[in-house]
């Protein structure tokens, strides 16, 4: 079983998919819509609600580098620095917000970028760290994450084998094995041709920890296929409102979406059920009245040597099945055998 304890929550195979809402900036810097969000998701059926702790000058060189995005149905470019500046949120926000979440039965959980990042959340009790795609590379901020001796959920965008097969083993020599590997693609939104969901697959195949997916494409598709193939967590975007001004809306699901989305990976969980091949609960009283028995398709006299054709083949399926035919043939009667009658063994020497 590839399971590993997150906080109080065991995730991974043969457990339910762990949900995970992120809210990410689209709390636009208030800590209060940041709270009205925890409610929303928990609301819908979440597991977790995540989000992002981070110091824009940390890993912004300056204001020139600018970023295009669609907010509202227009495209507005702007500062990056600005605008990662302007979603900061203070640090004694992610203490209330976390209380928050528990109190509302969701797993807290945030996304670092740099060390004081780490070491706050790691004060208020995080159960775990996320490292987002775009720090995958960076390799001694992992190590420091590592060395927290807390599961670590890695995102996987914008990567290749080589970058993830980095990552990983660089996590683990720093004496952590607690990974969550999360196949994702860093479009937004994700169009349907590069959303690759057999990824999941191969993440399996070569990785012994729960897989998962980050999910940036439109609707509830696409996480639900990546369950099917085997994800057992699903990272998905999440808004209050779509309409609401800032990069990451329009993509992000709303709580009628989110709750869709959770609604439908329990009712593909439950319908997954057992890879066994054996006939379903229910199914017997079904064979019975579906399948054919055999039967004799003509009045059959006491000592009558059974030939193919006084075999008739008709429901119910309560008797002799039609490949238990050759039990019958060329064997003699011990009593007379009416027309439309059910065989049985006992009919027969």
């Amino acid at each position: 079983m590839r399971t590993l304890k997150f906080g109080h929550r065991t995730i991974g195979d043969g457990q339910p998919c762990f949900v995970i809402a992120e809210v990410g900036i689209n709390h636009n810097g208030q800590e209060d819509l940041a709270h009205r969000m925890v409610d929303a998701i928990a609301d819908a059926g979440a597991d977790c609600v995540k989000f992002q702790t981070f110091s824009a000058e940390e890993f912004m060189n300056g204001p020139d580098q600018q970023m295009e995005y669609v907010s509202q149905g227009q495209v507005v470019r702007e500062s990056m620095l600005a605008m990662f500046k302007r979603y900061e949120l203070q640090s004694e926000s992610f203490s209330r917000l976390f209380e928050h979440a528990r109190a509302r039965g969701l797993v807290p959980l945030s996304t670092p970028t740099d060390t004081n990042a780490v070491d706050l959340l790691d004060r208020i009790g995080i159960g775990g760290f996320k490292i987002g795609s775009d720090d995958l590379v960076y390799t001694p901020f992992l190590e420091y994450v590592a060395r927290k001796g807390k599961p670590i959920i890695l995102s996987t965008g914008m990567a290749d084998a080589a970058d993830i097969e980095r990552a990983v083993s660089t996590i683990t020599k720093s004496g952590n094995d607690r990974i969550v590997i999360l196949h994702c693609v860093s479009v937004y939104p994700t169009p349907d041709e590069d959303v690759n969901l057999l990824r999941v697959r191969t993440l399996r195949d070569q990785y012994p920890g729960p897989i998962g997916y980050s999910d940036h494409s439109a609707g509830i598709v696409a996480a639900l296929g990546a369950v099917s193939l085997g994800a057992s967590v699903i990272e998905k975007h999440f808004t209050i409102d779509k309409d609401l001004p800032g990069p990451d809306h329009h993509f992000s699901a709303d709580p009628s979406e989110l709750r869709a989305m959770v609604q439908g990976l329990r009712a593909l969980e439950a319908q997954m059920g057992s890879p066994r091949l054996r006939p379903a609960r229910g199914e017997a009283e079904m064979a019975a009245i579906a399948r054919r028995s055999i039967v004799a398709n003509r009045d059959l006299p006491k000592g009558h040597v059974v030939a193919p054709e006084d075999l008739s083949y008709r429901r119910p399926g309560t008797g002799l099945m039609p490949y238990e035919r050759d039990r019958l043939i060329g064997r003699r009667t011990r009593q007379a055998v009416g027309a439309d009658t059910q065989f049985t063994l006992a009919m027969v020497e």
